[in-house]
């Protein structure tokens, strides 16, 4: 006769079960926190809050449910708080602050349009001047900031607005009557945590505010949009903006579901090398279990606490067995490696800049995906940083010179840069064909001149 034991209930630990999904309104409005808003009847119109989009959404057949996977896969605004504690964890630092630097190391090289007219004084002002100001530093502190938050703002400090809050409200116009020779302080970086909008338009798509703030609050005053040089990679949709107070997605949420994954395989891996073999103990449950769990805990617990290299376990040899399973730790190294190597799927940045992993193989390089990635920093270049550094090489030419001259501009320096033995061989072949010129009489000696000054041979 089989003797039939019945489980009693035993207690499972809250942290076994699976949580329930957390549902957040994808369109709500962002909330501000207090003391951004100022007093008075201007709080009253805050916000155009287009509720009508909440509402309008549930008949937008897009999936079944897309609340569910909100902040699973790094889609809603979680908010600033939020963010901040993202941007404690290395894996998004690594993330987002090697693209800054990337974007900002080797900078720009101001040059004049005009070939004829010497402008080397003023390029050398002006240069001086991005240094004062440190503009290098704040681009890249810049997209550090819209990287974890979806943007980020430097406010043009000029000598005339510091103590007016009247000024600070008009529009900054790029004349030398509004900004005078010596106006110019500093340029600051703002965190989005303490800016949002005052107004904006959400019913003409036609009028130039259109889902685009005019004024922004910041901790209680109000600037003129024109004053604060917004920085955003990554906008979203006109639907989606007061959700994400006028920002865009940020890079380290982006990265989330990556990240996550990467650090349940790490804890996985870490877990199983650590109880990798498991000791089974083959034994009467009926009688174990006959006065309760109090038994079978107490010799689960004696086997635990002797469960050793050199430890001794103690078995019933009629009625118990002990057996020894181990779990394959082979492959473990490749699915933690890829489940890694996934961070640089998103942001597109090659593993040897990224982790540090260098191709494996016969006479492998990565010459060829870090060109591809300067590629796409060069394109960030011009999508993200050449609107400001425009706007602030004007500002800095009205505080030096009282006039905008259209002659000076800028262009990003090459992020590919050759080595010594390289650059060698591209003079030594530069200087043949120079020479070749010169003896057909196609230039003379004063051109090879300015042409070696260019190069800087």
């Amino acid at each position: 006769m089989v003797k039939k034991s019945k489980l009693r209930e035993i207690y499972i630990s809250e942290s076994k079960q699976n949580d329930p999904i957390n549902k957040q309104d994808l369109f709500a409005p962002y909330e501000v926190p207090e003391g951004i808003i100022g007093e008075g009847d201007d709080a009253d119109h805050l916000l155009v809050s287009d509720s009508i989009f909440t509402d309008q959404f549930r008949n937008f057949n897009v999936t079944n449910d897309p609340m569910t996977t909100l902040f699973e896969e790094g889609i809603g605004f979680p908010g600033y708080p939020y963010l901040a504690q993202l941007s404690l964890r290395g894996e998004y630092r690594m993330v987002v602050e090697t693209r800054a630097e990337e974007a900002t190391r080797q900078w720009i090289k101001i040059k004049s349009l005009d070939k004829f007219a010497n402008y080397d004084e003023r390029i050398a002002q002006i240069n001086a001047e991005f240094e004062r100001l440190d503009v290098q530093g704040l681009l890249r502190k810049a997209l550090c900031t819209e990287g974890y938050f979806g943007q980020s703002f430097l406010y043009i400090d000029l000598q005339t607005a510091q103590n007016d809050p009247e000024e600070k409200m008009s529009p900054l116009f790029l004349t030398p009557k509004k900004i005078k020779k010596g106006e110019l302080k500093s340029i600051k970086l703002l965190d989005p945590t303490w800016v949002t909008p005052v107004s904006y338009d959400a019913m003409d798509p036609f009028s130039d505010d259109f889902y685009k703030p005019s004024l922004w609050w910041v901790l209680g005053q109000q600037i003129h949009a024109s004053r604060m040089i917004s920085m955003i990679s990554q906008p979203v949709p006109d639907i989606l903006k007061p959700a994400y107070n006028f920002g865009g997605v940020p890079l380290a949420f982006m990265c989330k579901p990556y990240v996550d994954n990467w650090l349940r395989t790490r804890q996985s891996v870490a877990d199983l090398i650590k109880s990798f073999s498991t000791m089974i103990l083959k034994t009467d449950l009926s009688q174990l279990l006959s006065p309760g769990c109090e038994e079978l805990s107490k010799r689960a617990e004696l086997m635990a606490a002797y469960r050793d290299n050199r430890g001794l376990q103690i078995v019933d040899k009629d009625s118990e067995d002990l057996e020894n399973i181990a779990t394959p730790l082979s492959g473990l190294d490749k699915l933690q490696a890829q489940s890694q190597e996934h961070l640089a799927s998103i942001s597109g940045i090659p593993l040897v800049k990224l982790l540090g992993i260098t191709p494996s193989g016969l006479n492998a390089s990565s010459d060829g995906e870090i060109r591809c990635f300067y590629d796409k920093i060069s394109a960030l270049q011009q999508s993200v940083l050449r609107q400001p550094i425009d706007t602030i090489l004007k500002i800095v030419q009205l505080h030096l010179f009282g006039l905008i001259d259209k002659n000076i501009t800028f262009e990003f320096n090459s992020l590919w840069q050759l080595d010594e033995v390289q650059q060698s061989q591209v003079d030594v072949n530069t200087a043949k064909v120079l020479a070749d010129y010169l003896g057909i009489g196609a230039i003379d000696t004063k051109k090879i001149k300015e042409i070696i000054s260019h190069k800087n041979f």
